[in-house]
């Protein structure tokens, strides 16, 4: 949750049994602690306030959006305009909650929330029997030859000449993933191949897949697979 009041943070998390949910909520006191945290956590949801000195909550969302992070973005301001209300449903966030936070509410929200999450990783696992624009089709095959490289939004966009923005507006549309989600996707399937039917060490196969910090390469193959790369390896032996 990323709030400038602490205070908001220990509400909310008393509010409802986050176990529950398989939820361990954490605290960014600013947008810009959020991003670190985001780019090193990979949070499949995002609870945010809109109001904070500096960089405000949209224009945080819309780094997420940006940067291809896939994250459930729930809104938790106290501010209720119109105004800001359809700026939220401009930027496609699940939810949009006012403080005094409503117990029921936010858990209709969180399990909404996780329902996208299960969709869209059905999604990815089915997403190459779909017959995609000429643009998201040149992505695809680009990630899928240059997996390996240092690969960003940037290269991408650039690659199918089209501006960021309108490339991943349109790349979620067709796919219903982000790029960034297609990109992990490929990435995991090739470790998980290599996992099982070479010897090479995990830093190994983390460096021959994207991954220059093995630690990372370990938290996302977790969360793609539910195992570390020697527990998936060991349990399909």
């Amino acid at each position: 949750m990323i709030d400038d009041e602490p205070t908001s943070f220990e509400i909310v998390k008393a509010t409802i049994d986050w176990k529950s949910f398989d939820i361990v909520p954490e605290y960014a006191e600013s947008a810009v602690a959020a991003m670190d945290k985001i780019k090193q956590e990979m949070p499949d949801i995002v609870l945010t306030d809109i109001m904070m000195p500096g960089i405000d909550g949209f224009e945080l969302i819309e780094w997420i959006k940006t940067n291809s992070y896939n994250c459930e973005i729930i809104i938790l301001t106290a501010y209720g305009t119109f105004e800001y209300a359809r700026k939220a449903l401009d930027f496609g966030v699940t939810g949009y909650l006012l403080k005094p936070i409503n117990e029921a509410e936010l858990k209709d929200l969180l399990n909404k929330a996780i329902i996208n999450i299960n969709q869209n990783l059905k999604q990815a696992e089915h997403g190459d029997s779909v017959n995609y624009t000429l643009p998201v089709r040149l992505a695809c095959e680009y990630i899928e030859k240059n997996f390996q490289e240092d690969i960003n939004l940037n290269k991408i966009s650039n690659y199918v000449s089209l501006s960021k923005n309108y490339f991943c507006n349109i790349f979620k549309k067709e796919t219903g993933v982000t790029i960034w989600d297609y990109l992990i996707r490929i990435r995991m399937e090739e470790a998980k191949k290599m996992l099982l039917e070479t010897e090479q060490k995990a830093y190994d196969v983390s460096e021959k897949v994207g991954y220059d910090d093995p630690s990372y390469f370990g938290r996302l193959f977790k969360k793609y697979t539910g195992f570390t790369p020697i527990e998936f390896r060991d349990s399909r032996r």
